[in-house]
């Protein structure tokens, strides 16, 4: 069951609930008071012939004279509704009451056998009440010139039917209460809910992996809140999941890339081993063979150290920054450079001004090398490339072929390449400023590239 249809439930039988206690409550205190107007107007009715018969001057009548005359004035009230008997010494003896006038149901010996009680607390006119049938009646007693006994019947069998009227119309009035409150309910829930109801549509879509999905914001409660934090999550999910798309993306790019670029030199090193195993060969030709299985051999060694690299630098670890000369940074680059400068005849110019830089010696030298032999390979013999440093900058300069405007975006991604033919017959795989850029991003610096086709790259370090 919802939680709206359970709210409507709850609040439809509590306000029921509450209806019913009030109209009994009301019933009760409307039954009293139909009951005491009905006792009042029967005690007027009663206390009226009372005190007209008082008022009559009747002392000088014999008894038989005064039992005509109470007979006949009874008669002439035209109703049925008065009883006169007389007494004798005891009262309560049927024996010695007489009845005068009585054309009503009731029998005297019921009148005497009622206990009767003071009206208003006086004990000139008492009452008390009787049940015939389905008719209720009360009656009022009064002693009239000390030897007849008057009493006057009253039909309160409408306060009953008064009683039962009220409490059709209450339960009337409760149930159309009650739908009526429903209703309101109905209309209130269903716009406050109208959010949630939103806000489960939206989960199950983005449970199918729709994940820009969003909720509208249509009030600023709770309930609104609810719905701004869900709209925060969502985009936090949203981002979320297409950055671990985009990384599965490029780490399934990556082994594409890596267990090609490792099938080159496996197959070079397996066909040249196999064929020194299995064929005779002169001296020449196995030395040749054994030297290019030593070249294959340092590749996959270059390569799985950049690898090794490029995840300790992609799992999020730092690294401590130590103030270090740029001056011993070059000269190790300029050393380990020295080979490849020497086979291109490309010359490596350093210029700097001993800045002092926070840096990682190992991992900026690395960087630097990288960047240095990517130079030498664009450059044409005789070039020369320009390591320097000034302010808070650190620049490599060739002279070389220069970068196409639209590779510049994606010389810095893993394997990649723009020169496949001749990166692969220097040894390079495409990682090296990949790596390179890793260690810009450890060391808070940017990396800026500025090439021009035919005159050469500068690929700038910005310490920020």
């Amino acid at each position: 069951m919802k939680i709206r249809t359970k709210i409507i439930w709850i609040s439809c039988i509590a306000v029921f609930a509450a209806s019913i206690i009030g109209d009994v409550i009301i019933m009760i205190l409307a039954k009293n008071s139909f009951m005491e107007e009905a006792l009042v107007q029967a005690f007027h009715n009663s206390y009226e012939i009372v005190a007209d018969i008082v008022s009559q001057d009747n002392l000088n009548m014999s008894q038989d004279t005064l039992d005509k005359y109470y007979e006949y004035y009874f008669k002439s009230k035209g109703d049925d509704y008065n009883i006169c008997l007389r007494v004798g010494e005891n009262v309560n003896s049927e024996m010695n009451c007489i009845e005068i006038f009585n054309h009503t149901i009731i029998d005297k010996k019921i009148l005497l056998d009622l206990q009767f009680k003071n009206y208003d607390n006086t004990e000139i006119i008492q009452y008390s009440y009787l049940d015939i049938g389905e008719e209720h009646y009360v009656i009022f007693k009064s002693m009239i010139e000390s030897q007849y006994l008057y009493y006057r019947i009253e039909n309160i069998s409408y306060v009953q039917s008064k009683s039962e009227i009220l409490t059709v119309c209450l339960f009337v009035i409760t149930l159309v209460l009650t739908a009526f409150t429903s209703s309101i309910m109905f209309l209130v829930l269903k716009r406050v809910f109208k959010p949630l109801q939103e806000l489960n549509e939206t989960t199950k879509q983005m449970a199918k992996g729709l994940y820009n999905k969003r909720i509208n914001i249509i009030s600023h409660d709770e309930v609104g809140q609810l719905g701004e934090s869900f709209n925060k999550m969502a985009e936090a999910v949203e981002i979320r999941t297409h950055s671990l798309e985009e990384s599965e993306k490029k780490k399934t790019l990556f082994m594409g890339n890596l267990t090609h670029e490792l099938k080159t030199p496996m197959t070079a090193i397996s066909g040249y081993a196999q064929t020194l195993l299995s064929t005779k060969l002169s001296k020449e030709q196995q030395e040749e063979s054994l030297i290019y299985i030593y070249e294959q051999c340092g590749r996959l060694e270059r390569l799985s150290k950049k690898m090794i690299k490029l995840l300790e630098l992609d799992n999020g670890e730092g690294i401590e920054l130590i103030d270090t000369p740029i001056a011993d940074i070059f000269e190790a680059v300029k050393k380990s450079c020295t080979a490849v400068l020497r086979e291109k005849e490309v010359a490596l110019e350093l210029q700097h001004n001993d800045e002092i830089f926070p840096m990682d010696s190992d991992l900026m030298t690395d960087a630097l090398i990288n960047l240095t032999e990517n130079a030498v390979k664009a450059s044409k013999t005789g070039d020369k490339v320009i390591l320097k440093s000034y302010g808070s900058f650190i620049e490599v300069q060739d002279f070389g072929q220069g970068i196409p405007d639209d590779e510049i975006d994606k010389i810095l991604e893993p394997f990649y390449m723009i020169d496949k033919s001749r990166s692969r017959k220097s040894g390079g795989a495409g990682l090296g400023l990949a790596l390179t850029a890793l260690i810009v991003k450890k060391h808070n610096m940017t990396l800026t590239v500025k090439s021009e086709i035919g005159k050469g790259t500068k690929m700038i370090l910005q310490f920020v």
